[in-house]
């Protein structure tokens, strides 16, 4: 499980859902969460969480995509095994692990030093606590 530690910049909320805008460094990552503890203000610190398996990459991509988090990483470690490649990026001053099929790394030709642009739906990030 990867985890960030956030600030939160801003709260949208109509009912019960909510998409929460937080901080990264200089980048931002959104969550849509149904319920939302009522400790997380604007401005607290709080840790995220997201599996690695719920994190796609793309390297050199151009378009539109639905995937609100859309956020820049460079690649720092490849581990391949028989099927599944475990992705090491930097993002900010975090390390993520991202799993992808060997055939995606290599049809990619994803190698260490590559800029790569990390997606995460905003509904696989969790609030951890």
């Amino acid at each position: 499980m990867n985890k960030l530690s956030v600030k939160v910049e801003k709260i949208d909320k109509n009912d019960k859902l909510h998409i929460v805008t937080c901080k990264l460094g200089c980048q931002r990552i959104k969550v849509v969460s149904l319920e939302l503890r009522d400790t997380i203000k604007i401005g607290s610190t709080v840790e995220l969480s997201v599996k690695s398996t719920n994190i796609s990459l793309a390297k050199n991509f151009t378009g539109e995509l639905s995937i609100v988090n859309q956020l820049t990483a460079k690649v720092t470690a490849i581990d391949k095994g028989d099927l599944l490649s475990s992705v090491q990026v930097e993002l900010e001053r975090f390390s993520l692990e991202c799993l992808l099929t060997v055939e995606a790394t290599l049809s990619m030709g994803l190698s260490v030093g590559d800029d790569v642009m990390v997606l995460i739906k905003g509904s696989e990030v969790f609030v951890c606590g």
